[in-house]
């Protein structure tokens, strides 16, 4: 989100956010996207809460975090509190932004002959801790002090997007090399191939630029050259669907 967003966040505790885990833990299988989105948009809507955030997220190494959460197989939460929070809510990020699917990440850490039990397990054992150590972590004299304060918060705030654009980027990035591999193995005429790849390698290179008033414009040429091109095709529609949500958030 935008800097000056803060600014306009709600300062009223994190009653919101606690419910919204409630719902995340109660709900079953069929509804857990929507409800993890729901779950975010109360961080996202809450200017302390979402400082708290920030601070837990500055210097937090997540790939290198989940590696180690899953190197015995299962998918076990750091003993440190604040990296566990930091850990779920990247996890809930990538699920949210379609780059881990639920279903996957459920059969691989937390497998069950029924889809609701797996989805039970983790949240008993990520959801709640993550809930609990977010709600000990915000009652903290030292962080409300910071958080309301804005010590540090900026610093933190910035890091913390900087690296989510980043992210999305790299993610916006693979999503067009991934198209133009399938263009030129699926497109037959040599005139059509080369003009659907000119129309995507020009939102590639906007990206590389970080350019995102010419990104948005380029992103358009390549909505409507996959329509023409690829029109239903589920595989090409899926990979759009995911570079559509990285254009979109990376102004925020």
């Amino acid at each position: 989100m935008r800097r000056n967003y803060l600014e306009t966040m709600q300062s009223d505790g994190i009653g919101e956010f606690m419910s919204a885990c409630d719902a995340l833990k109660n709900c079953k299988y069929v509804l857990a996207e929507s409800k993890i989105a729901a779950l975010l948009k109360a961080i996202a809507d809450n200017k302390q809460l979402y400082s708290m955030f920030a601070m837990t997220l500055y210097g937090f190494d997540y790939n290198y975090t989940f590696a180690e959460s899953v190197n015995t197989g299962a998918f076990v939460l750091p003993s440190d509190p604040k990296k566990a929070i930091a850990l779920v809510f990247r996890l809930l990020f990538d699920i949210d932004n379609g780059k881990i699917e639920l279903r996957n990440f459920l059969e691989a850490y937390f497998y069950s002959h029924m889809l609701n039990e797996s989805y039970a397990r983790f949240c008993l054992e990520v959801v709640a801790p993550f809930q609990s150590y977010c709600a000990a972590l915000f009652s903290q004299p030292a962080m409300l002090r910071e958080i309301q304060t804005g010590i540090g918060v900026d610093r933190a705030y910035e890091d913390v997007n900087g690296k989510f654009r980043s992210d999305l980027r790299a993610d916006a990035l693979n999503c067009v090399a991934t198209l133009i591999d399938i263009a030129n193995s699926a497109i037959i005429g040599v005139i059509d191939r080369a003009e659907f790849c000119a129309c995507v390698n020009g939102l590639k290179f906007a990206l590389a630029a970080d350019n995102y008033e010419v990104v948005i414009s380029s992103f358009l040429g390549v909505k409507y050259a996959i329509a023409y091109f690829f029109k239903s095709t589920k595989t090409v529609l899926d990979i759009f669907k995911k570079l559509e949500y990285d254009i979109k958030h990376m102004a925020d």
